[in-house]
């Protein structure tokens, strides 16, 4: 049977400051921003420390800018069609998601932004989105039980998954 993909609304960095769901988290890695950056966009990328995250495939060829597509499955099953609106190499990139195989998400956002500290780096992440009907009216308990202990994994997770790449 073909897989359903129910279109998602795209969104701009708008979103990032009105949407009903909205989360930030940063860490610091003790990586030069050049590594943290090489971890986002490897072939897997969060792949190797989100849980929830079964698969990521980038759907464009290298090298990677605006335009670029991927898809990524959860362990659920839930398969997210993105496609990055900015691409500022090294430093910052920005999705929109255009298509999901469950009709959730009216519209999403992430945007990840890559610095250099004395230290190593810092990855600073933004999430942003609306959902649709019947999932708005339980977005607290969703943001709660499924959005923040993933964002936390996919965020603070990064530095101890590039610890064990050494």
């Amino acid at each position: 049977m073909p897989t359903r993909w129910y279109p998602v609304e795209e969104a701009d960095d708008s979103l990032l400051a009105t949407a009903s769901l909205r989360m930030t988290r940063s860490v610091d890695i003790p990586h030069p921003a050049e590594e943290t950056w090489a971890a986002l966009t490897d072939d897997t990328g969060p792949a190797h420390w989100t849980k929830g995250v079964k698969r990521l495939t980038w759907t464009s060829p290298r090298p990677f800018g605006v335009g670029t597509t991927r898809e990524v499955e959860t362990v659920g099953g839930f398969v997210l069609r993105e496609r990055f609106y900015r691409w500022e190499e090294g430093h910052r990139k920005t999705f929109t998601v255009v298509a999901s195989t469950r009709d959730v998400f009216r519209h999403l956002v992430e945007d990840y932004v890559v610095e250099s500290t004395p230290d190593g780096s810092r990855l600073t992440w933004q999430w942003a989105g609306d959902l649709n009907r019947p999932w708005s009216h339980l977005r607290h308990v969703l943001k709660r039980v499924v959005l923040e202990p993933t964002a936390r994994s996919h965020i603070d997770g990064l530095p101890a998954h590039m610890a064990a790449d050494r």
